[in-house]
């Protein structure tokens, strides 16, 4: 019996003996599993952090590239260049060339129209206009690509008696406008106005109609503003001289001979040019 009890003591006594070592591995091996995974955490975290930072700085292009579409983005891309037309012939219409008068004004887009006539009018206005022109009197000038008018210039004297006086109107379609031709169309008209003994032409448009205001500053005219947003421009003219009588012929007979040559080659005096009304 002692014998037993000794044996069972001292078992006791071992087990006690080992209880705090197994107790102090545990929490070394509870240490070092955290201590293995923490840095795996933390760089995950660091990733993480980054691609966020990155997300964000890349936001507010994606939104602006939103935002341009795909004509500012092809823009950005492929630089603009000056688009170059045919230099027009500009000279006399004839009765023989109504239908491409007729033509000419039909293309006219709604803003133009009412810009030329003061009010939106149809097709069968424009017809029933160019056929009331009075040839013998009126004088049309226009400026022609490859046979087609693309802008005109119809000069109405007003009266019989000397000094005549006159009434002016121009028309450009969209895709020559702001070349000039406006502005040369004008200048025809006053020096044709001159050689016909006119003391003043007038010039009617509506009151939205900026080119008209950069055209009457141009060649000294008076503009006034009347009370139904209609303005009118006042040119005097002055008696003709040689050298305008000159001026009109010369630009004649060399309207005539390049229209006899046939087409006109593309010229760099039109390229993109923002200088005239």
């Amino acid at each position: 019996m002692a014998t037993a009890k000794t044996t069972t003591g001292s078992a006791k006594a071992t087990a006690r003996k080992a209880a705090p070592k197994r107790a102090s591995a545990k929490p070394a091996l509870a240490k070092k599993t955290p201590a293995k995974k923490t840095p795996a955490k933390k760089t995950v975290a660091k990733k993480t952090v980054a691609k966020k930072t990155v997300a964000r700085k890349a936001a507010p292009r994606k939104a602006a590239a939103k935002k341009a579409g795909p004509e500012k983005a092809t823009t950005s891309a492929q630089p603009s260049r000056p688009r170059a037309v045919a230099q027009p012939v500009i000279r006399r219409i004839w009765p023989l060339e109504m239908d491409a008068l007729r033509r000419h004004l039909c293309r006219l887009s709604r803003e133009d129209r009412v810009l030329r006539f003061g009010r939106p009018v149809t097709n069968r206005f424009i017809q029933t206009y160019v056929d009331r022109l009075d040839w013998f009197r009126d004088i049309v000038i226009g400026a022609v690509i490859d046979g087609e008018i693309k802008a005109t210039g119809i000069l109405t004297p007003i009266g019989w008696r000397l000094p005549l006086e006159g009434s002016a109107a121009v028309a450009v379609e969209a895709d020559l406008q702001g070349f000039g031709l406006g502005s040369e169309l004008t200048k025809r008209m006053l020096t044709i106005g001159r050689n016909r003994f006119m003391s003043r032409i007038y010039m009617l448009c509506l009151v939205k109609n900026e080119r008209m205001y950069r055209i009457a500053e141009k060649f000294g005219g008076e503009v006034d503003r009347f009370r139904d947003e209609t303005v009118e421009a006042q040119f005097d003219l002055s008696r003709p001289t040689p050298g305008t009588i000159a001026t009109e012929a010369v630009s004649e007979g060399l309207a005539l001979g390049r229209t006899v040559i046939g087409r006109v080659p593309v010229l760099g005096a039109l390229t993109n040019g923002r200088h005239a009304a």
